[in-house]
């Protein structure tokens, strides 16, 4: 297939420059495969656009309207091309962004105010779920997610790692104590996650051997997110297992109270941004997860 685009291109270089070979260094092409070009091009036109001599060349009549539509035709091309670079890195438009409850309520949503203030060309929608999202079914450009990643074919950037601590409100331990040993878990009315087992086993590490001891949680209250597990908790009605990013406010206002801290594996949460995988990642996207990486 010919690249019409590059012979309309080359010919009103030609004509410009006023030789082949201006043309020719232009394009980095030598002279000859710029008159072979010439020739292709009048061969597939079937009419002559260039009459040569040794040291010139006069156009055609033919050639010359060839030369006028070409020239029209390369400047839109060009104006094509820069209107879209200018759209590619003009930081604006709309940016759709999916959280989890807990992430987008205490870190996400200060931050998306501060961002628009800084980004006003910027518009975000953002939808706080649990659940996993496919970004380019429901038009989604980013999503904030915890835990491990498993689809291979998403870009993602690690924002945090979060430690996750086993609390309880005060209340909560005035009526029923507090455990000194991961086992005695068993008895206490723990608050677990729905649909997610391998949440509700709750990792410790033995203070006096460093062994690992994983504990199998249970109770009578069952959510399926962890805003609501912290409300429960709040409200006094059982052990929980959060992140620090999500009841660090709790913790230092006493609203819970961290338990088996000698006992404490080190465990994290990772928190990652996904998004497509495309060759070109828009300039709002890579705003976003900047300001994002420098945020948090």
């Amino acid at each position: 297939m010919q690249n019409r685009a590059l012979e309309m291109e080359v010919f009103v270089s030609i004509v410009e420059a006023g030789s082949f070979s201006a043309a020719a260094r232009f394009f980095s092409m030598s002279p000859s495969a710029v008159s072979k070009l010439v020739t292709r091009l009048e061969k597939r036109l079937g009419v002559q656009l260039v009459v040569r001599s040794t040291r010139s060349f006069r156009l055609t009549s033919e050639g010359a309207d060839f030369y006028k539509t070409s020239r029209a035709i390369v400047q839109e091309i060009a104006e094509a091309e820069a209107k879209i670079a200018r759209k590619a890195e003009a930081v604006g438009g709309l940016l759709k962004v999916s959280t989890n409850l807990p992430f987008g309520t205490h870190v996400l949503s200060p931050l998306v105010v501060r961002f628009l203030d800084e980004n006003p060309g910027m518009r975000i929608e953002l939808e706080f779920s649990d659940e996993s999202v496919d970004l380019i079914a429901e038009k989604t450009d980013i999503a904030i997610r915890t835990g491990v990643l498993r689809d291979s074919s998403l870009r993602s950037r690690r924002l945090l790692g979060s430690p996750r601590h086993i609390v309880a409100s005060p209340d909560y331990l005035s009526r029923h104590g507090e455990p000194t040993r991961p086992e005695e878990l068993r008895q206490h009315a723990c608050l677990t996650f729905g649909g997610r087992p391998h949440l509700n086993t709750w990792q410790f590490k033995d203070p006096a051997d460093g062994a690992s001891v994983h504990i199998d949680v249970g109770g009578r209250l069952v959510v399926n997110n962890g805003e609501s597990m912290r409300h429960f908790a709040l409200q006094g009605a059982g052990i929980a297992r959060l992140s620090a990013f999500h009841i660090s406010g709790d913790l230092t206002e006493g609203r819970l109270v961290r338990l088996l801290v000698p006992w404490d594996a080190g465990e994290t949460e990772p928190i990652s941004a996904i998004y497509s995988a495309q060759t070109h990642v828009p300039q709002r996207i890579r705003r976003f997860l900047d300001f994002l990486g420098r945020s948090i």
